[in-house]
């Protein structure tokens, strides 16, 4: 259910997400995506990366598990020459060069995925992050289990696994389904949970 919505916000072209969102992830503001294994997020953020890739722009994805994964990224539509990929090799260094990011033009989409490095981060490190992607107008997405920017963070959608299908021999995942759930949105009423559905090879 992929489309491409006009909108002051940053879309991920999933229908039921950017309705939830009112559009998509708030330019200039620090959003989270947060969930357990194989509820979507990595899937919602390849949309995303696709979406804004397409579109023509560059983004930059700080990845300091080597999680990130090229060949599925492509596979799921993402413009991989529009992509700068840093592997930090620790957390800290990851929001350092985050923080880099932010302040450099031409990144209008910054993913920090820190679902395998979650620590207790101080506060002024959220809002040093929130205020740098405000000043550059950047959309700043977050991928975690559990929340961890809490009230420094425009926007949260939780993601709760619903359904997986497996197929093949060796068992390959076929499609999920997962809920959308806004737990947080400074700048719209919290909405019912939506239903998503994911399909290919680029699930996560």
């Amino acid at each position: 259910d992929l489309i491409a919505l006009p909108s002051l916000g940053r879309p991920t072209g999933v229908a039921a997400v950017d309705r939830l969102l009112g559009g998509g992830f708030p330019r200039g503001r620090l959003s989270e995506i947060t969930g357990p294994a194989s509820a979507g997020r990595t899937s919602l953020a390849f949309c995303l990366l696709r979406c804004t890739t397409r579109s023509g722009e560059f983004v930059a994805v700080v990845d300091p598990a080597d999680a990130f994964d090229p060949t599925s990224a492509d596979r799921a539509g993402v413009v991989l020459d529009r992509v700068l990929w840093t592997r930090a090799p620790s957390w800290k260094q990851a929001l350092r060069c985050t923080e880099r990011l932010l302040q450099t033009e031409g990144f209008p989409v910054v993913l920090l995925d820190l679902v395998d490095h979650e620590q207790a981060i101080a506060a002024a490190a959220w809002i040093r992050l929130a205020r740098l992607a405000a000043g550059n107008q950047s959309t700043l997405v977050l991928l975690s289990r559990q929340r961890l920017a809490g009230t420094h963070a425009a926007v949260t959608l939780g993601l709760q696994a619903a359904r997986a299908r497996f197929v093949g021999n060796p068992a390959l995942l076929d499609f999920l389904e997962s809920t959308a759930l806004v737990l947080r949105h400074r700048q719209a009423p919290l909405e019912k949970p939506a239903p998503m559905r994911f399909a290919g090879p680029s699930l996560a």
